[in-house]
């Protein structure tokens, strides 16, 4: 099967599963971005063993899996925020940890091990605030689904405009596929997305529906590269090949790492 085949029948398993989950309720949701952190985390902790830096895995892991879960009842209002204070003694941890571990690079152990939980973890744990940000108590997956809608779009166009069209590149020393070209008609086609979404989601304007796709674009672009700047420094090609046609997982959700903390921080500020 070419490249292509590959790519569009594993691409189109993992949208109906995701689709799926998002749309089952806050449980099915719960267990399928557990299982992204566990794979995105998985696939970023072992890209370091190439260059001799060993992170902890399982640490990292398992703290980031509790924070999600913290989040989850936080924002469900099924506990208090004062459970965060968690955090501390798993960093602590980590630091101390490093101690009884036999490895030239300590510091850059612990240092690889915090960035997985604040670099793929923190962003997971923020789709919860988001999911629960009309009403507190009761789960709305419109604002996250609308986020994966106009990120496969923007994607999904960006790079059939770019080979079609792309001349200029975007940023050659990082990614040179990407060009402005296909950057730009992307934006435009998610500008148009957008006005089809506020149609059916009324939680935001449609103002605010153009201004999410904006945000969404620009740190969906920025967190792709960021990947790629990552697997550049390492040596690697792929985070993964979980996913066939794709590479990792890591590689499939790249985007969301600075698009959603970007697009909470706005959600905040309307």
């Amino acid at each position: 099967m070419s490249e292509i085949g590959k790519r569009t029948i594993s691409g189109g398993i993992l949208v109906a599963v995701m689709l799926l989950c998002i749309l089952g309720g806050s449980i099915s949701f719960l267990a399928f971005f557990l299982l992204l952190i566990i794979g995105a985390l998985w696939e970023f902790y072992g890209m370091f063993f190439v260059v001799n830096i060993k992170p902890q895995r399982w640490s990292g892991i398992v703290i980031t899996g509790i924070l999600f879960l913290l989040s989850f009842f936080i924002s469900a209002g099924l506990i208090s925020s004062e459970w965060y204070l968690l955090v501390i003694p798993s960093f602590l941890y980590i630091v101390i940890s490093e101690l009884f571990r036999v490895n030239d690079k300590p510091f850059e152990n612990i240092a690889a091990t915090v960035l997985g939980i604040i670099y793929i973890g923190l962003p997971v744990c923020l789709l919860w605030p988001i999911a629960y940000r009309d009403n507190i108590y009761q789960f709305n997956s419109h604002l996250v689904l609308g986020y994966f809608i106009l990120i496969w779009t923007y994607d999904t166009f960006a790079y059939l405009i770019g080979k079609q069209f792309g001349k200029r590149r975007l940023l050659e020393r990082v990614s040179p596929k990407k060009s402005w070209e296909g950057a730009i008609g992307g934006l435009l086609v998610s500008f148009v997305t957008a006005v089809v979404i506020a149609h059916f989601f009324t939680d935001l304007s449609l103002f605010q529906w153009l201004v999410f796709a904006l945000i969404t674009t620009i740190f969906g672009t920025l967190g792709d590269l960021s990947e790629s700047m990552l697997k550049r420094s390492i040596g690697v090609k792929d985070s993964g090949n979980i996913l066939p046609g794709h590479g990792g997982v890591m590689d499939r959700f790249d985007a969301l790492f600075l698009a959603i903390p970007a697009l909470y921080i706005y959600l905040q500020l309307i």
